[in-house]
């Protein structure tokens, strides 16, 4: 009996001394000894030369004896895939797959690399330096298959597959996809740190790593799921009508800084006289009078129609829609609730639980309200199949002061595009995850942009206003990088489409950034050198005619569109267009004319299909237009810009409201568009717009209007506002942001 305990206080003793051999010493710090074994009570089921978790370490080396905990979760080590909860399992940390050996400590501080969550001891954790637990770096491959054209056999993206079937170099910026290695203080031997290293942007921000991904809150209701700003302020509106697919939450941004009276909805789809399925085009329009009529014509200005696009989830959706909006009441929070009411056609005692009208915010007589609508047709089962349920529209939006959306100092701008984006809400069956995108950036944005401009008598104010912006307009172009020419032409059909280069010239070609004064000139009398339009305006065909005339595209040549250039149109009107009257009996008078689709396709097909490729993909390229806004125009131009209007709609441009005293602000928003839809970034996901985060060279970029990033949603770019690039010296960008995964397919 005296021999038995001697026997197994020897052998108790030896194991704790190979453990404290193979693992130095134990301390409360690392937690060897866990708060549920602070008396080190012998485990009488540990088989220390076992592998219970199949992690290639042995039980012995993880602590078995006494139950050691690392990450306090109530799993042993010796039980538990992942000792130190770093996200990456023990197997891939432990060194090798012999369980004899005892685990690697990469940085000697006695903590063997699965329960040490830093490595390296670089500063980053682990699970920060390799996000998906894989163990591998990125998509970066070691070895190849010299001359494979089978992407498993190949090498990630920045590297070469060698004679010798490795892949060079080691590590690439583009294959490491944001990743760093855990076994590396410094992954791409650049000489600096990993800690150091633009990487952080791909991490969650905190109080560690303050300019990283930013968080969202993520909410689930019946028709939606949103992801919005952490500090929001949530309101479940109850609808007293629970047989719709009636919704709304408002979501309050209360800070002085920013003051925007968010909200999301769902409404039914309203069906258009004489179309069987109703466009989100149609429903846009429907929300606009509204609004309208609500707040009274007069005091509603269309700034922006906003842009038609595909959503994420390949739902028709307007995006960027803003409104200015003066109003009697003061506070956002009203503006907001009227606005609501007004889209949803009902009255305040069909909701319960709205905000009060003076819930928050400064006082105010000028308002903006910016706003996405989405057509969305969710599947359901029916008999077995999935088959398209009744749609509904889903639209976002937010109100903000004038004053501070139109001042780079808040945030009030950021905060209104976010929410009018369609980025931030999805399906209630959407999940969410991270993304870290990587980009060598070397070149500038590219666009050639022309003008069609109408020269009647009744256009002079509007022109002088865009002759009086344009100093703002090229400078906007220039801090965004813009490498940009101007092509302006009149609406007379004799002059075909000949460029204006100054007053009385048309030397048909581009204006450079160095020819405003020229530029000012041609808008004032965009004939030129030719005749002037003599009260026809042609401006499809001229439009077509400037395109075409100017093609094949050619390097070198101010006659000819450049080939890597974002060709724009940018349509500027009091009246519908000629062709129309012409063509189509579509008359002089005012508001819209319902005019026979066959013969308005006939007019604005040959300009449609010339944008979209579809006659040569030499005139691929956008529009947008400044006219007279549907439904009704306004009292300086009464007449919708029709034919102008289906052209930029058509291609997903924007379209501003020529009764704007000063075309200013919509000329802001058409620069912005036509950079996004030039910018050498265009991600590869949709993200939720208010999570991005960006870093250039492995320096934090601010998202700012005046000196940063900033996200368009019509493109789905991020664009570079006062950046510099070197086309000799690429930058590395790294772009990191949380995105919906939906069931679309391939899924996004």
């Amino acid at each position: 009996m005296h021999f038995y305990k001697k026997f197994l206080i020897l052998t108790v003793v030896f194991a704790l001394f190979s453990v404290s051999c193979n693992e130095k010493e134990k301390d409360d710090n690392n937690g060897f000894n866990n708060g549920n074994n602070q008396n080190n009570i012998v485990n009488p089921d540990c088989d220390v030369d076992a592998d219970d978790d199949n992690d290639t370490i042995s039980n012995g080396h993880e602590g078995c004896l006494y139950n050691r905990d690392s990450d306090n979760d109530g799993f042993p080590d010796y039980k538990d895939v992942d000792s130190d909860n770093d996200g990456i399992d023990d197997r891939i940390e432990a060194g090798d797959s012999d369980i004899l050996t005892q685990p690697t400590d990469l940085d000697g501080d006695g903590k063997p690399n699965y329960i040490d969550p830093d490595s390296d001891g670089d500063g980053v954790m682990d699970g920060d330096e390799d996000r998906n637990g894989d163990g591998f770096l990125g998509t970066c491959r070691k070895t190849c298959v010299f001359g494979s054209e089978v992407p498993e056999e190949m090498c990630g993206p920045g590297q070469f597959c060698l004679g010798n079937g490795n892949c060079s170099p080691a590590v690439s910026f583009e294959c490491s996809k944001g990743e760093t290695d855990p076994l590396n203080r410094d992954t791409d031997g650049d000489g600096i740190e990993d800690g150091d290293e633009g990487t952080f942007v791909c991490n969650p921000a905190d109080e560690n790593n303050p300019n990283g991904r930013r968080a969202v809150k993520f909410q689930e209701f019946t028709y939606f799921k949103l992801g919005i700003e952490e500090e929001a302020i949530l309101t479940n509106v109850l609808v007293n009508d629970p047989e719709t697919h009636e919704e709304i939450v408002c979501h309050d941004l209360t800070d002085t800084h920013s003051e925007v009276a968010g909200f999301t909805l769902s409404k039914e789809v309203e069906q258009q006289a004489g179309s069987p399925i109703a466009t989100v085009e149609g429903n846009f329009t429907t929300i606009k009078t509204r609004i309208e009529n609500a707040f009274g014509v007069s005091n509603v200005t269309m700034r922006a129609s906003g842009s038609k696009t595909l959503s994420h989830e390949e739902y028709q959706t307007v995006v960027n829609a803003v409104f200015v909006i003066s109003s009697s009441l003061s506070t956002v929070s009203a503006v907001r609730n009227k606005a609501v009411r007004a889209i949803m056609n009902r009255n305040e005692t069909a909701f319960q639980n709205m905000p009060a009208d003076d819930s928050f915010g400064n006082q105010d007589s000028n308002f903006i309200l910016s706003i996405a609508v989405q057509k969305t047709e969710p599947l359901k089962m029916v008999d077995g199949e999935l088959v398209i349920s009744d749609s509904f529209l889903i639209v976002q939006g937010g109100v903000g002061r004038k004053v501070t959306y139109e001042d780079s100092s808040y945030v009030t701008m950021m905060n209104l595009d976010d929410l009018s984006n369609s980025t931030g809400f999805a399906g209630p069956d959407s999940d969410e995850e991270a993304e870290c995108e990587p980009y060598s950036v070397g070149n500038v944005p590219v666009a050639d942009i022309i003008w069609v401009i109408d020269e009647s008598g009744s256009m002079y104010e509007e022109q002088t206003s865009v002759a009086n912006n344009a100093v703002n307009f090229f400078n906007r172009a220039i801090s965004y990088g813009l490498d940009f020419r101007m092509g302006v032409v009149g609406v007379g059909r004799e002059n075909n489409g000949a460029l204006c280069t100054g007053q009385g010239e048309s030397g048909d070609y581009f204006l450079t950034p160095a020819d405003l004064n020229r530029f000012q000139q041609c808008v004032l009398a965009p004939w030129g050198g030719g005749q002037e339009e003599g009260g026809s305006e042609y401006g499809i065909t001229q439009g077509y005619n400037a395109i075409i005339n100017h093609l094949p595209r050619m390097e070198n040549m101010p006659t000819r569109i450049r080939p890597d250039a974002t060709l724009v149109v940018i349509y500027v009107s009091d009246e519908r267009a000629e062709e129309l009257k012409e063509s189509c009996g579509a008359s002089e008078g005012s508001g819209m004319d319902n005019i026979d689709p066959t013969c308005m396709w006939n007019q604005i097909g040959p300009t449609v299909q010339l944008l979209q490729g579809v006659s040569t993909t030499g005139g691929i390229g956008k529009a947008h237009a400044i006219i007279g806004p549907p439904p009704g125009g306004c009292d300086s131009a009464n007449q919708v810009g029709q034919g102008y209007l289906d052209i930029a709609q058509y291609m997903g441009g924007q379209v501003g409201s020529i009764c704007q005293a000063d075309l200013g602000p919509t000329l802001q928003v058409i620069i912005e568009d036509i950079v996004a839809s030039a910018s050498p970034v265009r991600l590869a996901h949709f993200p939720i717009s208010l999570s991005i985060a960006v870093a250039k060279d492995g320096t934090s970029l601010p998202r700012s209007r005046v000196n940063g990033f900033d996200y368009r949603a019509s493109s789905n770019a991020v664009v570079f506002i006062g950046q510099e690039f070197d086309p000799n010296h690429p930058s590395e960008v790294l772009v990191s942001y949380h995105r919906w995964v939906t069931d679309v397919v391939p899924v996004d």
